[in-house]
């Protein structure tokens, strides 16, 4: 053995050292303090699933000699440089020692689908690193001498050949003890540093006080419900009206969670960049309050990314030179990051540069090491692209969702996944010179998708007798209706085979060339994502998903060619949801707009007996004039004659008091429509139209129109950036005109949806159609008042605004004004601006 100051320790000597045991698994230790070289890896979402990972580990376990153990647990303690340490793990195969001449054996399954000699050098030492501690581990269970012998193998399993590539090395014990020490002094340096950054934060969490003088109303009761909420553990669902302060009210009792419970770190999750902005502003305010919690914002990676943003250029290889040595370079970064209040993407993009690391991912290495994450949705639930380091449970962590009214929807996009034609086709024509092993692959896939189409149209003889669930696309409003084909299939008897067989064989050559240090075609880079995509989620189907097959005859004349898709749709992806949940000590959902209760349960897996907290309004009601226009009907049949209405109604509404007004369409045609009627009518009157697919700065071009002090007529989508998550305070907006319920449009989607409720007894058209066009509405008309002195009007232009359906989800503070006509309504508005 080596000398006694490292000498290993039982439980009690561990514990009267040091009350802070550093309890750590094989695996953490190894992806901390033995990574080093590149991160090419790193970009890629391929590689063995997990299943095939299991079932190849199962397979050479179940071939293991008599008298062997499979999944052999370690676990021991010791101390390195004064710290206790519990280091767990468990090695896949075990070989005890037979006789004194025979060592003990330790083997590790490493899946890949090339042979080991061509993977990458970095990646083959990691592995051997796993081995080398377990082999620590197993000899000080045993209390072996420095000299003893220990037997490592590394079994390589090439999935491709499905062979096996076994690789050998026998060292002392005291050389694996060496290298794990030195891996643990690594780890425990920065660990004291973590832990010294902690205290700090628990501390100033304990001191902080409420950053403002009062609550408003309703403030402290969600307050308190949030604490109580992340002390004990559970869920919370939260309505809080727009101007409550959700963002203060949420975060401020959960970091005071943070000061006085073992709660490690907060999630905070939010659709919207405004989202983003304002968590960033009220940790601000936070700071200079004397908190010391450190703040990780995570931005998409392709408004994050160098090579993305021009910054830098990829090599020959068409590898980005900031992915080299990427991890010889990430612990100065991580040092000078640790503590910082704010890590911003302009904070990261900074260090990044000074060391030429890929930006984006810093961002995601920094994660771990944060109190606050505050991130989009599908990092913690879509199953392609979530950190996994959110969702373990070896630390106590927090969700909170912000905006969750938005997660279902969202939450059935991540569960879905679609394959089209042409995609595939653009894909092997890009591949066909430089890669054709992928262009063959990708020309087999191409073919099965033709083959699925014909078994389809063959099978059911019309596309109508196999969609009995839902309306014909003949009865859809749209332009394509009259040539396509649509068949809806049940995936009881699993996905398409072929084309499964056929995406795993494009998945498995771009593999290849990755485990080779080699890079498909950067152009298919977004077709390869919704290919892993699809074979992600054709594991994960149930019975809430729907196989959608659509057949497109081409739309241009010069082209024989058909579009064809299969989708794996998603209907309610709320059992996933859950799943996500339970990694998390507590979970708190907030919204202006979660209602009716059982619909948002149904929706967003929350637990039925999860406290459902709704809260009044902090403002007083004559603050907003809201006003019913019943005589405006908006259904798409109706729009001729509703245009005109509408150009009287938002005249009539600009003219009463001039000032910022947006109106809000459910699509850009109709928005169109009523925008050349009401120039015509009016050309004094300038108008600032929302454009579909605008940029970044064209929308922040089009939010500055609205100042205080100007006269900004905008028309704008419901539901869009413009109807929600944006505050315009004061007379930066005085009025809003909503046209029509926010109806999502008729699709077989949307049918889809209607008609499995209904086979479940409930009314498919409520759930499909009447409360998600609700939930837009109720956002939309949240943008007018945001404080204590604002005051604007609502206008809701839609007889069905007056259903007793309708009225019954008003919330709580709204007193609706129905006007008769125009001329009323003028009335209506005159009394209300000189009240």
């Amino acid at each position: 053995m080596t000398g006694t100051a490292n000498a290993p320790l039982d439980s009690a000597e561990c514990r009267s050292k040091t009350e802070d045991v550093l309890r750590l698994s094989v695996g953490e230790l190894v992806e901390f303090a033995c990574r080093s070289g590149d991160l090419i890896s790193e970009h890629r979402h391929g590689g063995p699933t997990a299943a095939e990972g299991i079932r190849a580990h199962q397979r050479l376990q179940r071939k293991r000699p008599k008298g062997s153990e499979a999944e052999y647990r370690l676990q021991v303690e010791l101390e390195q440089d004064g710290q206790a340490v519990a280091l767990n793990g468990r090695v896949d195969i075990l070989h005890p020692q037979v006789d004194l001449h025979t060592p003990v054996q330790l083997d590790e399954i490493k899946t890949t689908y090339v042979p080991p000699e061509v993977l990458g050098e970095s990646a083959r030492a990691l592995h051997w690193a796993q081995l080398k501690i377990y082999g620590f581990c197993y000899g000080l269970q045993h209390q072996f001498t420095a000299d003893t012998p220990v037997a490592l193998k590394m079994l390589w399993h090439n999935l491709k050949d499905k062979k096996t590539y076994p690789e050998s090395r026998e060292f002392r014990w005291g050389e694996l003890e060496a290298f794990t020490r030195e891996a643990l002094t690594t780890y425990i340096e920065w660990h004291r540093r973590w832990q010294a950054h902690r205290h700090a934060v628990r501390a100033s969490a304990r001191a902080l006080a409420f950053p403002f003088p009062d609550y408003r109303a309703g403030q402290r009761e969600l307050a308190v419900a949030a604490y109580r909420c992340l002390r004990d553990g559970g869920e919370l669902v939260v309505e809080a009206p727009t101007g409550i302060g959700k963002t203060i009210s949420t975060l401020f009792p959960a970091i005071k969670a943070m000061g006085e419970t073992p709660l490690d770190q907060l999630v905070y999750l939010t659709a919207k960049n405004s989202g983003r902005q304002v968590v960033r502003e009220t940790a601000t305010r936070l700071h200079d309050r004397g908190l010391t919690l450190s703040m990780l914002e995570i931005q998409a990676r392709d408004k994050t990314c160098a090579c993305s943003l021009g910054l830098c250029s990829r090599d020959d290889a068409g590898i980005c030179p900031r992915t080299r040595d990427f991890f010889d370079r990430l612990p100065e970064a991580r040092i000078n990051l640790l503590g910082k209040p704010l890590l911003t993407p302009e904070v990261i993009a900074e260090e990044a540069d000074r060391l030429q690391l890929c930006p984006f991912e810093l961002s995601l290495q920094m994660r771990p090491w944060v109190d606050l994450v505050v991130c989009d949705f599908n990092y913690v639930f879509d199953p392609l692209v979530q950190i996994h380091r959110l969702r373990d449970t070896s630390r106590q962590r927090a969700l909170l969702i912000d905006e969750a009214h938005n997660l279902g929807d969202r939450a059935r996009g991540m569960f879905s996944a679609i394959l089209k034609r042409s995609d595939s086709r653009r894909a092997a024509a890009a591949s066909k010179g430089s890669h054709p092993n992928l262009h063959r692959a990708i020309q087999s896939l191409v073919r099965a998708l033709d083959k699925w189409v014909e078994e389809q149209r063959g099978s059911a003889g019309c596309p109508a007798e196999n969609t009995a669930e839902i309306s014909t696309a003949a009865n859809f409003p749209t332009e394509e209706a009259n040539n396509r084909e649509l068949w809806i299939t049940s995936l009881a008897d699993g996905t398409p085979q072929k084309i499964s067989a056929a995406v795993q064989k494009v998945l498995l050559v771009v593999n290849q060339l990755w485990e080779q240090g080699q890079l498909p075609p950067e152009d298919i880079n977004d077709w390869l994502r919704s290919l892993f995509r699809y074979q992600v989620i054709e594991q994960l189907v149930a019975e809430q998903h729907r196989c959608v097959t659509r057949a497109q005859s081409a739309t241009n004349p010069d082209s024989r060619w058909r579009e064809q898709e299969v989708e794996l749709l998603c209907l309610n992806a709320a059992m996933y949801l859950q799943q996500a949940y339970q990694a998390f000590h507590a979970v708190i959902g907030f919204s202006a707009t979660l209602r009716p209760p059982g619909y948002i349960y149904q929706q967003l897996g929350w637990q039925q007996d999860a406290p459902y907290l709704a809260l009044p309004s902090p403002f007083r009601s004559e603050q907003l004039g809201l006003f019913l226009c019943p005589y405006v009907d908006t259904r798409y049949r109706a729009r001729d004659r509703a245009g005109e209405h509408l150009v009287e109604l938002i005249a009539r509404t600009y003219q009463s008091r001039p000032g910022n007004y947006l109106v809000f369409f459910p699509s850009y045609r109709f928005l169109q429509q009523v925008a050349e009627r009401f120039t015509s009518t009016y050309p004094e009157v300038p108008l600032l139209l929302q454009e579909s697919g605008s940029s970044d700065q064209q929308r922040a071009e089009f939010l500055q129109q609205f100042q205080s002090g100007n006269r900004t007529l905008g028309f704008a989508i419901m539901g869009g950036i413009f109807g929600e998550g944006i505050d315009y305070v004061g007379e930066q907006l005085i009025g809003t005109i909503v046209v029509g319920t926010g109806l999502p449009q008729v699709n077989e989607e949307q049918e889809l949806l209607r008609a499995t409720w209904e086979q479940q007894g409930q009314n498919g058209f409520d759930i499909a159609y009447r409360y998600p066009g609700l939930t837009r509405v109720l956002q939309t008309a949240g943008r007018v008042i945001r404080t204590e002195s604002d005051r604007g009007v609502v206008i809701l232009a839609d007889y069905r605004f007056a259903d007793p359906f309708y009225r019954a989800l008003y919330p709580q503070h709204w007193q609706p004004h129905s006007c008769r006509n125009g001329q009323a309504l003028s009335d209506a508005l005159a009394r209300f601006w000189n009240e």
